[in-house]
């Protein structure tokens, strides 16, 4: 049983660190595109890539993962995962709501590589996904440190 815990947290800390590796490469990615209108499309399409195989798949095994080992060992009012949790379902939100506008970005870097409004999408996307990253480091911070809250 001690055993079947530590895999289940194994495949938890591996799926973290997949997520968040993604997430952080995405930004680097992103503000990379910002600056490269030649390619950038492309360079969205790529991250947009790695979101869809890489970064949800490890963060949905993450969160999997995660709910298991709480519901196995650790006390439910747990100050440090309530709060994680909390941050996790708002990184969710966040996170879903990204997909249909990363398209929409995509398609504009595509189809209108002169637009006006492509500089305030690229400046407001990549500023969301900075924001998605935040919440993922506040999240891994209260995995690893879990502080007494209240």
């Amino acid at each position: 049983m001690h055993e079947m815990y530590f895999s289940i947290k194994w495949i938890h800390i591996v799926g973290a660190c997949i997520g968040f590796g993604s997430n952080v490469t995405h930004l680097f990615w992103l503000m990379a595109a910002n600056g490269d209108s030649e390619h950038r499309a492309n360079i969205l399409r790529l991250v947009k890539k790695i979101d869809d195989y890489m970064a949800v798949p490890a963060w949905a095994i993450t969160v999997i993962a995660g709910m298991t080992m709480w519901l196995w060992k650790w006390p439910t009012n747990t100050s440090w995962i309530i709060m994680s949790l909390i941050l996790t379902t708002i990184l969710t939100v966040m996170g879903i709501s990204f997909g249909p506008l990363m398209k929409r970005w995509i398609r504009m870097a595509r189809d209108e590589p002169d637009s006006e409004a492509l500089p305030r999408w690229n400046r407001r996307l990549t500023i969301w996904w900075a924001l998605i990253s935040l919440s993922a480091v506040i999240v891994l911070y209260m995995m690893v440190r879990k502080p007494m809250l209240w």
